[in-house]
């Protein structure tokens, strides 16, 4: 009959033997990591192994393994450590309240993030740290607070909320379709350049998605390729050329004049832009009020480019 291991009791210094001795795959390492001795990390994940009543680790020789016990505890163990340095460091000499990491996908933070960041600061006196990393789909293992993440729509314990879903049409300059009356994409490719995003689904997948739309079988292999929608767009406005990107990443430029849609069709990639947040956070202030301005922002916003 199992028991519930009692919170007194909780084996913090096992679980921290046992943490970095699964991430560094090496009970030498994990004591170096924890300044330690290596028979202290051993004698610790052999505690913990006898508390639980399973083996944590398939010991081979010198070689470390996670049973399958050890790899449902690691999924654990890590993000609650990871929370606890987060709340650790947001107490820390200042108010967490009135703080936000928030993480952000490069292009979304060049074309859009600029207004709600600043009315964050300016009217929500909140104090803003902003990553840009390529590639983040949750919030797990990171001491974000909150995230936009670009994805396809998921079951997750997370809060995602969507903005807008990937609507690919394409997008060139505005002389580049002057004097041709009705515009024809045959022709368009013969005279201009081609230009790629390199994404989660290739590097051509965007045309592909497009040209399916239009009902035309052409294998567009040639081209620019570029690693975001933003550096792409701007070539494009500058250079010239013709790209395949979301309408509502060029919403702005499109509005002003320096881009222009030709083509009444749209695309559905089947990937979107979503907020994620830990719904622990979601009674945060700080986390409240970024979430407000966002869904303000872009209910306007793609209401206005429909």
């Amino acid at each position: 009959m199992s028991t519930t291991i009692d919170r007194r009791r909780l084996p913090l210094n096992s679980l921290r033997a046992f943490e970095a001795a699964a991430r560094h795959m090496s009970f030498t390492r994990a004591a170096e990591a924890l300044g330690v001795t290596q028979s202290a990390v051993s004698r610790h994940v052999l505690n913990l192994e006898e508390v639980v009543g399973v083996a944590l680790f398939d010991r081979r020789g010198s070689m470390l393994a996670l049973t399958d016990s050890g790899q449902y505890l690691l999924s654990h163990v890590t993000p609650s450590f990871d929370r606890l340095i987060k709340a650790l460091d947001g107490i820390q000499g200042q108010d967490r309240g009135g703080m936000l990491r928030i993480a952000l996908p490069p292009s979304f933070a060049f074309r859009w993030a600029s207004p709600i960041i600043e009315a964050c600061r300016s009217e929500g006196n909140i104090r803003v740290e902003i990553e840009t990393p390529y590639e983040m789909v949750d919030l797990d293992h990171t001491n974000h607070d909150v995230a936009v993440v670009f994805s396809r729509p998921k079951a997750t314990s997370e809060v995602m909320d969507l903005l807008w879903m990937e609507e690919l049409t394409l997008i060139c300059r505005p002389d580049q379709v002057e004097g041709m009356g009705e515009p024809d994409l045959n022709e368009m490719l013969k005279r201009h350049a081609v230009v790629h995003v390199r994404n989660a689904g290739g590097r051509h997948s965007a045309w592909r998605h497009f040209l399916r739309e239009m009902g035309m079988d052409i294998n567009i292999n040639d081209g620019l390729v570029f690693d975001t929608a933003h550096l792409a767009l701007e070539f494009v406005m500058r250079e010239g050329g013709l790209i395949v990107a979301d309408r509502h990443l060029a919403h702005d430029d499109i509005e002003a004049g320096r881009l222009v849609a030709p083509f009444e069709g749209t695309s559905e990639s089947g990937f979107g832009y979503f907020m994620l947040f830990r719904p622990e956070d979601m009674q945060r202030e700080a986390v409240q009020f970024f979430r407000r301005r966002m869904v303000e922002r872009f209910a306007n916003a793609t209401r206005q480019s429909a």
